[in-house]
């Protein structure tokens, strides 16, 4: 699974670019605070830009923090930056059992602080894990395997500027996708970096279809 987050700091509107991720193959778009400048008008206005979008092509479409806009909006969920139980537990209360929710989380003790919670993924940055190519998988496997042990069983997406030869390891090491921004955005060709991500990751995850 890729997840396409929006910033708006690249050079395409957020409509068209989301409709050459789409066509790259993704089919999840996370709309960041970042993309209106923490503005809740502007926010609101790009996730109206990019819905139209996303339904035509379906696709998942979640917004960072505001539970009100998601509600409002009726979108497929929302992403926490702030992973307080109580923070989680009231937007599951609001936005129903139907929502997604993801979690930014640092550390597998914040993740293992929320056992027990409906909580439908875990976002975590390479940064955190550590930016060494060659242990980054590994890293991300240990984390994983110790939330196993803690009882957790959330999937982990891993977010980052990922190259493409690193992400079969990351699928290997148990993440359930990454969730990528810029190196996707800033490409040349939007639609066809997605792709490549895409390929990589269904071939991860799946094999080639000769079964070879």
């Amino acid at each position: 699974m890729l997840q396409f987050v929006i910033k708006g700091k690249e050079k395409f509107p957020p409509a068209e670019e989301t409709q050459m991720v789409l066509e790259g193959g993704c089919r999840w778009i996370q709309i960041s605070v970042d993309a209106a400048d923490d503005n809740e008008c502007n926010l609101k206005a790009v996730a109206e830009s990019v819905m139209p979008v996303c339904r035509e092509n379906d696709a998942f479409l979640v917004i960072e923090d505001d539970v009100d806009l998601v509600d409002d909006l009726k979108v497929h969920g929302v992403f926490l930056r702030d992973n307080c139980r109580s923070t989680v537990l009231e937007a599951r209360e609001r936005l129903g059992a139907h929502a997604v929710i993801g979690v930014y989380a640092e550390t597998p003790e914040e993740i293992l602080a929320l056992r027990g919670l409906d909580v439908d993924y875990v976002c975590v940055p390479e940064a955190h894990i550590g930016n060494d190519a060659q242990t980054l998988p590994e890293k991300y496997r240990q984390m994983i395997k110790s939330l196993r042990e803690g009882g957790v069983d959330f999937h982990v997406v891993a977010s980052g500027e990922f190259a493409l030869d690193v992400l079969p390891a990351l699928i290997g090491a148990g993440c359930a996708g990454v969730a990528m921004s810029a190196s996707i955005a800033d490409a040349e060709n939007p639609k066809l970096a997605t792709a490549m991500v895409v390929e990589e990751l269904e071939h991860a995850r799946f094999g080639d279809a000769s079964g070879v």
